[in-house]
């Protein structure tokens, strides 16, 4: 019997015993159990022991797939997911079970598996043993192209499966050179750059790289960025002897291509072949692999001709391609990028290559089997991470990497697909020997008849079942329903108060547990109820001793404030104590009031008499500042008069030392000096036009609503945010561009001018921000954007940037007082409240706030066109 069946008759015992339960012959302290609450109950299990037994059935169907003799799949999957099919030799006999590798009849590749399995998970024991005592190693993995490509995601995936960072106190790190879409020395030395940045202080103790560019900029870069460390590589086609001078410590898998292998098996399927058309891109890359192929298909039998595609247009290619004689077959190498620089995946190139082509296509990757690809003996991602992965635990478990030899044959198989085999006609037979297949046509119900007429057959009478004992339940039910209502009324007037309520007895026991309480300890009624407060309300159990001072004199006790952390936050309480003392019932309620926004609004009103004193001393420094500005601005003048040609007092002194004005007013024109002198006057004017700005912002305070001109008060806080230290130091206002949508049309706003140009200034503070903090996604510039309209009787403005934008948790607490995303320090989280209440409050205005992750923010305020 299986568990779901036991689970199920276990259920169904209890249920058929469950009676109604009384108020009268209930016992204290216990609950009943309810048959209304039995048949949700029961059809939970029910329903979960149908899904079991599904799921049993399904994984019991995809096991025997798996591991069958004929392997099906409904999609093409990768290489490395599938389990071989062992095809047997021409003339060995079919039939008869397939035995599990290790037993008499094992081949020798499935011995060879398990040997190597076998040291892996010693290696991986002794790399659990030095972690625990050395530390985590360091293992940073370099591939050659972006993550985004399924070659560079099966090797990533296959190495963290080899490796089990966890289990083995190994922190894997992955650094993608993406050298297919950018390969300039300016960008290499950029990458380097960025690595020693990113691991000056804590350098890898083994690096890992994925094809040939990342092993070429190591041999470039690794005595300077980790000299010593070792290097341990996969993928890579083209290995030079001259690499282990450049990088002592090295070893690795070299990626090999059996062209030769494919081409006679090609040929032995296509009988009537006479030409090979070669499909490289024309990379770096693509071309070594080309010489490679070229030098393997020479003196094929037959007189067989290899012809090469000159470098096209992909497009072109394709058109080629479908125009080639029927004693052509396809020889699929590397095809990444065309001529004109179009790139996509493997897959979809080997999809669209064998379907424009009239002709067998086969290929020496196995990311290219997708569409009518035939196959071939292919180089897979997964072969070569493992033996890459199987290297690095070696290393880390104290092996020498230059100690280890460079693994140069043994990771290619033969992989065909089943529906390309089918179209051209060729059997299984034929392929071979331990040939896999993939991609077989599969038919669940067919394969799996029996095991589903039981699941029908137990499905049914499991409804019939639900179904008589719902009837039963729903008539022993309505003897409950009165006593459900009045326990309802009771639990919903105790649940609708905004406190929590606790009733404890005057022993300590909870009697009374409502909502908020609930929600405040996380502990259901039906938890709390019976046991002793302090277990179920800890920081109330200091306060248990006033319980007993309330029931001894029946005065009520309050006054009793709590502080409790709440994440960022620190949360206030306030307790009274309620003593019960009436109808014979003695006990305690007691009742707990958050007051934390009570108290931000009075710690709010602090800091706004704080911000009150700052800008008022603003205000003296901007005074103080006029006076050395005047005398800058007048000794400026004075020295401009005093090279003037055409004064005689300056004609004079020039006399008496022997020069002439022209000589004196050239020389200061050729230094530059009068330019200089310009500079300072223009840079002194700038300065007192923002001290006058300054103290115009300290001075406006008289609390009357005035008509500004809004687009003014916009235009002036951008310019106090230009000038804003912290914004300058920190974010450089100055840098973003500000893009301007105002309305041509807008009226005069009857306004507070310093509270909206307060307003106005933290949502440009803001803005800079976020901005600063995360460049704009789709590599836009930073872009602060203000638009104003006119709504009927309001006035809109809507101040956006294009940054990271807010997450839906930030941005539902954005406006609360002294929330803040900043580090500590940095930002006091009262700007958007202060603004939120400015806007809302002052002005009878709207706030509102529109931003999604990656989208930017948009906050929006309206104020009225008439006052009230």
């Amino acid at each position: 019997m299986s568990a779901a069946a036991r689970r199920a008759r276990k259920w169904l015992r209890m249920i058929s015993t469950c009676r109604p339960v009384h108020a009268s012959t209930r016992q204290p302290g216990r609950q009943s159990v309810h048959l209304s609450g039995c048949l949700p109950v029961f059809l939970t299990v029910c329903l979960t022991a149908c899904l079991t037994a599904c799921l049993t059935v399904l994984m019991t169907a995809h096991a025997a797939h798996a591991t069958g003799p004929e392997p099906a799949m409904h999609q093409p999957q990768a290489v490395s997911q599938i389990v071989p099919q062992t095809i047997p030799r021409p003339g060995a006999p079919a039939g008869g079970p397939t035995e599990a590798p290790g037993t008499a009849n094992a081949t020798p590749e499935a011995v060879a598996q398990s040997v190597a399995d076998s040291k892996v998970q010693t290696l991986a024991n002794a790399i659990a043993a030095r972690g625990v005592q050395d530390g985590r190693h360091l293992v940073l993995l370099l591939h050659s192209y972006e993550q985004g490509m399924g070659r560079v995601r099966e090797l990533t995936d296959t190495v963290e499966r080899m490796l089990a960072p966890v289990d083995n106190h190994i922190a894997l790190r992955v650094e993608n050179l993406d050298s297919k879409r950018v390969h300039t020395p300016e960008y290499l030395d950029a990458f380097a750059a960025l690595l020693a940045l990113k691991y000056a202080r804590r350098p890898p103790t083994l690096i890992l790289t994925s094809d040939d560019d990342a092993l070429d900029f190591l041999e470039t870069h690794h005595a300077a960025l980790f000299p010593g460390v070792p290097v341990l590589f996969c993928g890579v086609n083209h290995f030079q002897d001259g690499l282990a001078t450049s990088i002592p410590r090295l070893s690795g898998v070299l990626s090999t291509f059996s062209a030769r292998e494919t081409a006679l098996t090609m040929l032995d399927m296509h009988p009537g072949t006479r030409q090979i058309y070669l499909v490289n891109d024309h990379t770096e890359i693509g071309q070594a692999v080309a010489r490679d192929v070229r030098g393997q298909l020479a003196n094929l039998p037959g007189g067989v001709q290899v012809h090469e595609f000159p470098p096209l247009p992909f497009d072109d290619l394709l058109s080629r391609l479908a125009t080639l004689p029927p004693d052509a077959a396809v020889l699929l190498g590397v095809y990444f990028v065309d001529s004109v620089g179009y790139a996509t995946t493997f897959e979809d190139m080997g999809a669209r290559i064998s379907a424009a082509a009239r002709v067998p296509v086969h290929c020496l990757v196995d990311l290219n089997l997708n569409g009518a690809v035939v196959g071939g003996k292919v180089s897979g991602a997964t072969l070569q991470a493992e033996a890459l992965g199987r290297m690095a635990l070696r290393v880390i478990s104290g092996t020498r990497a230059e100690d280890i030899p460079i693994q140069k044959e043994g990771v290619n198989r033969y992989v065909y697909r089943a529906p390309a085999l089918e179209r051209w006609g060729i059997a299984e037979g034929r392929l071979p020997s331990g040939s896999t297949v993939i991609d077989h046509p599969f038919s669940l119900y067919r394969t799996y008849r029996p095991q589903i007429n039981v699941l029908i057959l137990f499905v049914v009478s499991l409804a019939s079942t639900i179904a008589v004992l719902a009837y039963m339940m729903r008539r022993r039910a309505a003897s409950e329903r009165q006593l459900r209502r009045l326990r309802n009324l009771l639990a919903n007037t105790l649940d609708s108060m905004p406190s929590a309520i606790v009733g404890v007895s005057p022993e300590g026991l909870v009697t009374h547990w409502n909502r908020r309480a609930a929600d405040a300890t996380g502990q259901e009624p039906h938890e709390a109820v019976g046991r002793p407060l302090g277990e179920v309300f800890p920081r109330l159990e200091k306060l248990t001793p006033l319980v007993f001072e309330a029931l001894k004199d029946g005065q009520v006790r309050d006054g009793q404030r709590l502080l409790r952390p709440d994440g960022d936050m620190v949360r206030y309480e306030d307790v009274t104590v309620f003593p019960l003392v009436a109808n014979g019932t003695q006990g305690a309620v007691i009742r707990v009031d958050d007051v934390t926004e009570r108290e931000r609004i009075r710690e709010m009103m602090i800091q706004t008499e704080k911000m009150l004193t700052v800008g008022g001393l603003a205000a003296g420094m901007a005074h103080e500042i006029n006076n050395p500005l005047g005398g800058i601005l007048q000794a400026v003048q004075n020295m401009r008069r005093r090279v003037e040609t055409g004064r005689p007092v300056n004609d004079t002194a020039a006399r008496e030392a022997g020069l002439t004005m022209e000589q004196v007013r050239g020389y200061l024109e050729r230094r530059e000096i009068l330019r200089m002198l310009d500079d300072i006057a223009a840079s002194g004017a700038r300065a007192a036009h923002i001290v006058a700005n300054m103290l115009d912002f300290s001075r406006r305070t008289d609390g009357e609503f005035m008509p500004q001109d809004l687009h003014r008060l916009i235009e002036n806080t951008l310019e106090l945010a230009a000038n804003d230290y912290d914004l300058k130091k920190l974010y450089d206002f100055r840098t973003l561009r500000v893009v301007r949508h105002y309305s041509p049309m807008l009226p005069q706003v009857p306004c507070l001018a310093t509270e909206v140009e307060q307003v106005l200034l933290n949502l440009f503070k803001n803005a800079a921000q976020a901005l600063a903090a995360g460049p704009p996604p789709d590599g836009a510039p930073p872009t602060l954007t203000i638009r104003t309209e006119r709504h009927h009787d309001l006035v809109a403005v809507t101040v956006s940037d294009n940054g990271p934008g807010m997450t839906p948790e930030v941005r539902a607490r954005v406006f609360d007082p002294f929330y803040t995303t900043k580090p500590p320090g940095e930002g006091t989280g009262l700007g958007l409240s202060v603004s939120y209440f400015l806007i809302t409050h002052n002005h009878g205005g709207s706030f509102a706030l529109h931003s999604e992750p990656g989208k930017g923010a948009h906050f929006t305020f309206t104020l009225p066109l008439r006052q009230r």
